[in-house]
């Protein structure tokens, strides 16, 4: 696309408890500390990543309800609904818990509202971000395929302690294909992140074993995220996210490394279509 600079990735597993939203903020949170420009889209109605990042909710005004309303005649211009956060280089479209009642009307307007995200922030993100993540809600819902149809990738965390999140991996996938055969035919399947590993459990190990098996070990980040309370923590805490809570914690060092991972992957793509 002419002038586009940044890529757009759905942060997506319909299973709950994968650690989608800890995912979002802390990639967006590791990639903004290397001085890259990063876009966060809460498109959650739980407002997780929202309440993380967003120093002052009460200065919230427009947001991803707007944006998504089909009763809205009038659009708000995108730039009002970016707002700073609590790390430099690091912006947010906030959500709030009201965007859930938006589910049936947005239904009821179907399929012309699947492209509501992208037709009013994908232009604007892609010219002035270098990585736009959207964190998307525990089902496959509306909102997951508006997140899908603004998308360039899909990033899909797992739980190494659970096996029904394998479930929710491929569940993606499924919406992945029909969304790319309907309107988004450059949508790409990014990789499986494995979160919440211990390595001493041996149901753990297993599970990433399976998951090797079922989707590619090239299909799998080799970083992973391990258990740590310190994540427990910071999902009770507001304005926190790992690197202002605990910058040296095992936490923090993982999506460090997860940031080099993933930028060492799309300096490839960027190297191999230049």
């Amino acid at each position: 696309m002419k002038n586009k600079k940044g890529f757009i990735g759905a942060i997506s597993n319909y299973k709950g408890g994968t650690g989608k939203t800890i995912t979002s903020v802390s990639l967006s949170s590791a990639l903004a500390i290397k001085k890259k420009k990063v876009l966060l889209v809460d498109n959650d109605p739980q407002s997780d990543s929202t309440r993380a990042l967003i120093q002052d909710q009460t200065s919230i005004n427009e947001c991803m309800y707007d944006l998504l309303d089909p009763d809205t005649k009038e659009k708000p211009d995108i730039k009002e609904c970016i707002y700073p956060t609590i790390h430099p280089n690091l912006d947010i479209i906030p959500n709030i818990s009201e965007t859930s009642g938006l589910e049936i009307p947005l239904s009821i307007a179907f399929p012309r509202s699947n492209t509501f995200l992208r037709d009013h922030i994908y232009d604007h993100a892609t010219k002035n971000y270098d990585y736009i993540f959207i964190d998307c809600p525990p089902t496959l819902s509306i909102f997951v395929s508006n997140a899908l149809y603004c998308a360039d990738f899909v990033m899909i965390p797992m739980t190494a302690g659970s096996g029904n999140s394998l479930e929710g991996v491929k569940g993606v996938l499924e919406l992945m294909e029909s969304v790319k055969k309907e309107g988004n035919p450059n949508l790409r399947f990014l990789k499986i992140l494995i979160n919440k590993i211990d390595r001493r459990k041996s149901a753990h190990k297993a599970n990433q074993a399976n998951a090797e098996r079922r989707f590619g070990i090239d299909n799998i980040f080799k970083s992973t995220i391990p258990t740590s309370s310190d994540f427990e923590t910071i999902e009770t805490m507001r304005q926190t996210s790992i690197f202002t809570y605990a910058m040296r914690s095992k936490g923090a060092v993982a999506f460090r490394t997860l940031a080099t991972e993933f930028l060492n992957f799309f300096e490839d793509i960027k190297n191999s279509e230049g």
